[in-house]
């Protein structure tokens, strides 16, 4: 088989490739906003099933 020389690079226009990086901020933002949630779901979580202590108890036991 020959190997034939491919081009990897597409050209688009600067007002396209400024709209996709915009969408790309906007994607990244709102996936941080899903991870966030998902924080706060998981620690509610561990909340009502007691496995969280208050800063104030953990500082007495420790003897702070």
């Amino acid at each position: 088989m020959a190997n034939a020389a491919t081009k990897n690079k597409i050209s688009i226009s600067r007002e396209e490739y400024l709209r996709l990086r915009k969408l790309d901020k906007q994607f990244r933002g709102f996936f941080s906003y899903l991870e966030n949630l998902m924080d706060i779901r998981e620690s509610r979580e561990q909340v009502k099933q007691k496995k969280i202590i208050s800063q104030e108890k953990l500082f007495r036991h420790l003897g702070l």
